[in-house]
């Protein structure tokens, strides 16, 4: 090949020469060329044929562009003979073709000459096509059609193409050349993507309309759906038979598809063409839709184009889609029973057409924006307007989009509470249990002007009464599809699947399915247009024929369903148990004899046995929907009816089933129920109400309803309230008065025989209860008064009640009137007493002791509600001379002993909006930090009160302090710290910020009140008596070593304040004494534990070191001697201390005063322990104080 490069290059340059020699050498090119079209060698491809078809090209672009030769007058039937022209026959020269084509016209010719010219012209024309017809036929062997598809070189490819699209410039050959190409699109399948030069150009030559017209004239589009259909059904072979695919694979129907896409986009061709195409793209779409490992994404695309044509095609007039309807289950015959997909697509295609359903994934706009009046009352805005509908937390209910408004907008205390926000949309309120979308779709839309259909919809919320009460209209509900909407209307499209044989092929599908497991789809499609078209009377109509044997065939579907008893079967049997209802409803209607449609009693049999299932019971509606069809099943068959009455009638004993009963006993007596709610009212089910009534069943719920009823009204009081509580509570009344209310409707021989217990079941229908007794029996009240008799004798039943109540209800009137002081003057007008109001003045008396900061009433006006007191607690070390590497950890409590009531603080809390907690109490606590509300146990406050107060108290100190749930333990050790604070002198608002010795000594004796009621519920009296008492015997060898333990003198002191009787605080206190002191001394002799003091150690230290410990001890003695001597008689001493503590809080007030003046002008100024026994009344224990501690600590062993 690179041999002849040059020559190659030389021929080129030669041929653009004009001279005599240029015929010569065009004849030499095309010898070449021809000869290398032989070879098929990629090499002699690039080398030799693509450099002649480049100068071929050329040459025609020359001739085209010099524009020297005449106007062709007839050239169209006239071709030169290349086989004669390159074999150099003169008669083939192209002087000789040129001197027949053209004749050179000397002068005008007259109209007569003009005539004659067309008439022998045509004849000519017409002798000349049948003398050589040029056919637009091509081989798979001739050189244009190895160019155009040459697998090897994309440049020959375009260059042939270019040559095709320079020969079609004249018009007069362009539909030649088309004729041309359309036979070549045969070649796709084999050439591939090798094609994609001639699909352009040939999309290109035709894309003019007058050029597609000419084209579906020549057949093109049945060519175009002959080849789509063989390449799909090459696709379907290679899915049966192989396991691999290509991913180039497809590119061929993809190519003639979007061909035939571009025809059908013109009206005129879409409408002639429409009805033969469209089984074609049908089939072609169906059998793609089944690829699976032949599927690439030109398979996909193709799909997708199919699909869009089928849905261009069928959406025209009604008339129009119910003929695609008729082709789609046509095509069905096409396909065997086998097949389980294809149907699957051909139902869901139904089903769009015959009930488009709303698509839930439409997108629309929100506008969320706060009422202009009230934006100085709401804080925030939102700030991603529109929103779109489908963002997270805009949906589905509009309670869901407050939601998102309290959240974005902070407003924290309005999310749990649905009554202080108002949503409004076009002026009206809106209730939060509505769907977002049906209120955007019933409310918003129907105002919408056409052109603004896509405007956002506008919400407006606001706080609901803030500026008023609203005048606006209330939306509680929408209207829903059942709103007077005509079914044989909406669904009229269902009317082509009787007229075409569609029912058949359901039931046939059906009936020959091989298995629910592996047809699961299908029959899920199916069953769902089945749903819809028995909507329609004429498809009704169709399926109560027994010829079709409908009813046999889905109870078949329904009993191979029950059987397999997994999730999606149930869905399956409670959609054949809908459409059987329907089914044997129009059959009632119709007249029609239920024996001819259904089975006989040993099937029925058969079908009551699922009942017992767990299965079914398992799935409610199925149980209802079998309870309601089986009654049609007996119809019209006697046996079948006493088959159905023996399988429950057993079960229907009342006496034995408020006795005992079991889940069987309660699902027959349930199902039952069901049933006779279920019988028709015509006259087959008037046969079975009457064989019900022969079995003696409504007898026996009559004289149940008579022996059991009480004869007094249930508002009576005494014993007439426990008769009917009785009555109310038994198990089989409400199975009894649904019975008899299904039994009654519309058959009169069983509304004469319950007529009798009218009296009863009207008063039965004055109560309430958990078995909803008394709606029933008013239910069956209803539905006696379809008897013109017993209405009226429920009629006065009723006004006798009516007008007792009116009588009970004045003299409670008056009564209550005149427990108001109020009466009644002689005009009928309720006035006030004198006497009544001066007594109640009477009555006011004033809050003194504990009362709350916000209402600022206590326990004598709100004796009932919880006061509590403001606490700050943090986390703290118990002791930090504890003898351990890792100190332990607990807290400590201080006040500013501001008492408040728990509802109060709660509706401070909720009032304050967007704030803390814990800020919105500091406004209350004389702003103050705080973190608890420690609960005050008053009077007449219930102990459940009072420790659900005290729970919650101790989850704040949980959440606060981090410590496990407060024990005694831990409650002893607070009121040890709080003490060390008054004795140490230590600040006690350090840390909250307020609150000084006045308050927390008044916080101190309520503190004790909550370590007492502790130690009493937690029964650990005992216990810590026996650890006081093993406390106070201690030798003196382990005072020392005892200073440094945690449950040391300071905390066994606390003890003795808690657990300890006065007379034994008495007795012991000197033993308290010495342990502080020695705890003090050892202290300060060394901070790290030590077992033993030093002889040089044990001189006595200042007055300084000890007072602390002195001052605590002082403390506890006072408060040993205020709060236990008015409870000192009393052998149960710890009970009665808590009952002193509930209920004198002026007197408990009054001892912490005392308590406070004693430590701040006796206790704190002492200088000398001499001085301190005086204040503290010792001297008589101590007789001489001066040398008391160093005695003590020289007592102690070395």
């Amino acid at each position: 090949a690179n041999s002849i490069r040059n020559e190659m290059s030389l021929l080129q340059r030669s041929v653009k020469m004009e001279d005599s020699c240029w015929e010569h050498r065009l004849r030499c090119v095309v010898r070449v060329f021809l000869a290398s079209n032989c070879v098929g060698s990629p090499v002699v491809m690039d080398s030799v044929t693509l450099p002649c078809l480049k100068i071929l090209h050329l040459l025609m672009q020359h001739t085209k562009a010099k524009g020297t030769l005449p106007v062709v007058s007839s050239s169209n039937f006239i071709h030169a003979n290349t086989q004669r022209w390159l074999t150099r026959d003169q008669a083939a020269q192209f002087k000789c073709w040129r001197r027949h084509a053209f004749r050179p016209v000397e002068k005008s010719p007259s109209r007569r000459d003009l005539f004659l010219m067309e008439k022998y012209l045509r004849r000519w024309q017409v002798a000349a096509k049948r003398a050589s017809q040029w056919r637009a036929e091509v081989q798979q062997e001739s050189w244009l059609m190895k160019a155009l598809f040459c697998p090897s070189s994309r440049a020959t490819r375009k260059v042939a193409c270019h040559i095709l699209d320079v020969l079609c410039q004249n018009d007069s050959r362009r539909h030649h050349i088309l004729d041309l190409m359309t036979s070549c699109l045969g070649e796709l399948a084999r050439a591939g993507q090798h094609a994609h030069e001639f699909l352009h150009l040939y999309q290109t030559l035709s894309e003019p309309i007058h050029w597609k017209l000419f084209l579906t004239c020549r057949g093109v589009l049945p060519r175009l759906g002959s080849l789509i259909t063989q390449e799909i059904e090459t696709l379907v072979c290679l899915e049966e038979t192989t396991l691999s695919s290509d991913l180039s694979q497809g590119f061929a129907l993809k190519s003639l598809t979007e061909l035939l896409a571009s025809f059908l986009q013109h009206d005129r061709i879409k409408s002639r063409f429409k009805s033969q195409l469209v089984g074609i793209v049908l089939n072609g779409y169906f059998s793609l839709r089944r690829l699976v490992v032949q599927r690439t994404k030109m398979v996909d695309q193709t799909q997708e184009l199919l699909l869009k044509l089928l849905e261009d095609m069928t959406s025209g007039t009604e008339e129009e889609t119910k003929a695609f309807m008729a082709v789609c289950i046509k095509t069905l015959e096409n396909y065997p029973m086998t097949d389980l997909r294809t149907p699957v697509i051909v139902f869901e295609r139904l089903c769009s057409i015959v009930s488009p359903e709303d698509n839930e994934s439409s997108e629309f706009q929100l506008s969320l924006a706060k009422d202009p009046q009230q934006e100085e009352f709401l804080q925030g805005r939102m700030q991603g307007n529109p929103y779109n509908s489908n963002m997270p937390g805009l949906g589905p209910l509009m309670r869901d989009v407050k939601q998102k408004i309290c959240q974005d907008c902070e407003l924290i205390a309005l999310l749990d509470d649905d009554n202080s926000m108002e949503l409004l949309v076009r002026n009206k309120i809106i209730s939060l249990d509505l769907p977002v979308r049906e209120v955007y779709k019933k409310v918003w839309v129907p105002g919408l002007q056409e052109a603004n259909k896509n405007e956002p919809m506008h919400v407006i919320y606001r706080m609901r009464g803030l500026l008023g009460d609203a005048t606006e209209e209330f939306v509680e509900t929408l209207d829903s599809g059942g709103d007077g909407t005509d079914e044989e209307e909406l669904y009229r499209m269902a009317s082509v699947l009787c007229e075409c044989g569609g029912l058949d092929a359901m039931l046939n599908r059906l009936e020959h399915l091989p298995s629910l497991v592996h047809g699961q789809q299908m029959v899920t499609s199916l069953l769902k247009l089945l749903g819809y078209a028995v909507k329609l009377k004429a498809n009704r109509r169709c399926l109560i024929d027994p010829s079709r044997r409908a009813v046999p065939i889905l109870l078949g579907t329904l009993a191979d369903a029950l059987k397999l008893e997994k999730d999606f079967t149930a869905k399956v049997a409670e959609d054949v148990l809908f459409i059987l209802e329907i089914i044997f409803q129009e059959a009632s209607q119709a007249q029609v004899q239920m024996s001819e449609l259904t089975c006989n009693s040993l099937e029925v049999s058969s079908l009551l046995s699922y009942i017992e299932s767990p299965f079914v019971r398992s799935h409610t509606a199925m149980l209802h929907g079998i309870m309601r069809v089986i009654p049609y099943l007996t119809f019209g068959q006697t046996s079948s009816m006493g088959a159905l009455l023996d399988h429950f009638i057993p079960h229907l004993s009342f006496e034995l089933f408020d006795q005992s009963r079991t889940p069987e006993d309660v699902l027959y007596v349930d199902c039952f129920c069901g049933i006779a709610q279920g019988i028709e009212s015509n006259a087959e089910g008037s046969q079975l109400k009457s064989m019900v009534i022969e079995r003696n069943v409504v007898q026996q719920c009559v004289d149940y309803i008579q022996t059991q009823v009480p004869a007094h009204p249930a508002s009576a009081g005494g014993t007439a309230d426990k008769e009917w509580t009785t009555f109310l509570a038994l198990a089989s009344l409400p199975y009894n008065l649904r019975l008899l209310a299904g039994l009654c409707k519309d058959h009169q021989p069983t509304q004469d025989l319950v007529g009798i217990v009218i009296p009863g079941l009207h008063r039965m229908e004055q109560t309430t209860s958990e078995g909803h007794a008394g709606t029933l029996a008013e239910n069956l009240l209803e539905v006696l008064c379809e008897n013109a008799q017993l209405k009226t004798k429920v009629k006065e039943c009723r006004a006798h009640t009516r007008a007792e109540k009116k009588k009970r209800a004045m003299a409670t009137r008056q009564k209550q009137l005149g427990e108001l002081g109020m009466k009644v003057n002689e005009l009928g007008q309720v006035v006030a007493s004198v006497a009544s109001v001066e007594q109640e003045m009477a009555q006011l008396v004033e809050e003194s002791g504990l009362k709350c900061v916000i209402c600022l009433e206590g326990y004598k006006n709100q004796p009932k509600k919880v006061l509590g007191i403001y606490t700050f607690a943090k986390r703290c070390t118990l002791d930090e001379f504890e003898a351990r590497a890792r100190k332990s950890v607990g807290y400590c409590t201080v006040s500013h002993f501001n008492v408040v009531h728990y509802e109060c603080h709660v509706a401070a809390v909720r009032l304050a909006r967007g704030r803390d907690e814990w800020e919105s109490a500091a406004l209350q606590n004389a702003n103050t930090r705080c973190n608890g509300l420690m609960p005050i146990w008053g009077p007449q406050v219930s102990e459940s009160s009072f420790a659900s107060c005290l729970a919650r108290h101790n989850t704040y100190l949980q959440e606060f302090t981090g410590v496990r749930e407060p024990s005694f333990l831990l409650v002893a050790h607070d009121i040890r710290l709080l003490l060390l604070r008054f004795a140490f002198e230590k600040s006690f608002s350090s840390d909250s910020g307020g609150g000084g010795r006045e308050s927390n000594v008044h916080f101190l004796p309520y503190l004790i009140q909550i370590a007492l009621y502790i130690l009493s519920t937690s029964r650990q009296q005992g216990r810590e008596d026996k650890s006081l008492s093993n406390f106070v015997k201690a030798g003196k060898d382990k005072w020392v070593c005892s200073s440094y333990e945690l449950d040391g003198p300071l905390l066994y002191t606390v003890f003795a304040l808690l657990v300890q009787p006065l007379d034994g605080w008495k007795s012991t206190r000197l033993v308290f004494l010495q342990r502080l002191l020695v705890l003090a001394h050892s202290r300060e002799h060394s901070a790290s534990s030590v077992s033993t003091l030093p002889a040089p150690s044990r001189d006595p230290h200042a007055y300084s070191v000890y007072k602390p410990v002195l001052v605590l001890f002082a403390l506890v003695d006072q408060l040993q001697q205020s709060l236990k001597s008015p409870v000192a008689k009393d052998t149960e001493w710890l009970p009665a201390l808590c009952q002193y503590l509930r209920h004198n809080d002026m007197p408990i007030l009054e001892i912490c005063d005392k308590l406070l003046k004693t430590l701040q002008e006796d206790l704190l100024p002492c200088e000398s322990f001499v001085e301190f026994c005086d204040v503290a009344g010792l001297l008589s224990d101590i007789p001489e104080p001066g040398n008391y501690i160093q005695e003590l600590l020289a007592s102690l062993p070395s």
